[in-house]
């Protein structure tokens, strides 16, 4: 009957005869499990909210240069009608001084 009674122990897993220490160990390290966790926790929330904010200020800087990119495609445009305005006055007053230079060589530059 002794050795079925040992047999039978041998069998089960779990001894029920904790010691004080090993249930403060178990207790220990249950405690340290759950303390990392909640540290995790805590950091990827942080993380999480770390990421939204970039992206909203991301999405709003975005937006920003879209509109200073739509500004300044309209001035080049203006720009551009600009220049050919430019270049149409000059090219007229080349004209004129073209016109003035052959009046005086015709006329000479001292004759009133």
């Amino acid at each position: 009957m002794a050795q079925e009674v040992i047999a039978e122990r041998r069998r089960q897993w779990f001894d029920p005869r904790l010691s004080m220490g090993n249930i403060i160990t178990i207790l220990v390290v249950a405690a340290g499990v759950m303390a990392g966790w909640f540290q995790f926790d805590n950091r990827l929330s942080a993380l999480e909210k770390d990421v939204s904010t970039n992206k909203m200020l991301r999405e709003s800087e975005d937006t920003r240069l879209n509109l200073r990119l739509s500004v300044m495609e309209n001035d080049r445009a203006d720009i551009s009608a600009r220049v050919i305005r430019i270049e149409e006055r000059i090219a007229s007053q080349g004209e004129k001084v073209d016109r003035i230079l052959v009046a005086v060589e015709r006329n000479g530059w001292q004759n009133r």
